[in-house]
């Protein structure tokens, strides 16, 4: 079965890669999708968020990054995906992933797996993540190391208005 996990993954953080890793081990195939807002203003470019992924699951055999700006549903039908995942942190998140994944049912017919993240990673989210950096506090335990410093360049590129 193949599946589909997409997020803006702005940036990657721990929590995120727990997701990709145990959907690694439940599906043949896991496509991680950099999915692009236009509304929204990064400071990772898709390009760069899709580096870092790739990076961080370079051992894993059945995983393949891709990014899109379209609806994640269309994305599914493209790729040939029967399944979308999303990972939860909360009774917060729930709420709002269940009303995503019976809009994502309704357009294709493809249904959503929800994975609880590990209790370590329930707090993180991108945004605390870019928060924290953006004023100089540490982040090493929220990302994944082995782009750690990718981050931080980035923020601090970013705060110099460069």
């Amino acid at each position: 079965m193949i599946a589909l996990f997409a997020g803006s993954f702005h940036p990657p953080t721990n929590g995120h890669l727990d997701v990709i890793k145990r959907s690694a081990k439940m599906f043949e195939k896991v496509y991680v999708a950099v999915m692009a807002n236009p509304d929204k203003k990064y400071i990772l470019s898709a390009q760069e968020r899709v580096r870092m992924l790739k990076k961080i699951t370079e051992d894993l055999d059945n995983v393949e990054v891709v990014t899109d700006s379209g609806l994640t549903a269309e994305l599914a039908g493209k790729l040939n995906a029967q399944v979308l995942v999303r990972g939860v942190r909360g009774v917060g998140d729930m709420e709002y992933e269940i009303n995503v994944s019976n809009a994502n049912r309704m357009l294709t017919g493809v249904d959503t797996v929800f994975l609880p993240c590990l209790p370590e990673h329930s707090w993180i989210s991108s945004s605390i993540v870019n928060d924290i950096a953006r004023h100089g506090g540490a982040i090493g335990e929220m990302v994944p190391e082995a782009i750690l410093e990718d981050i931080k360049r980035a923020i601090a590129h970013e705060s110099k208005g460069v």
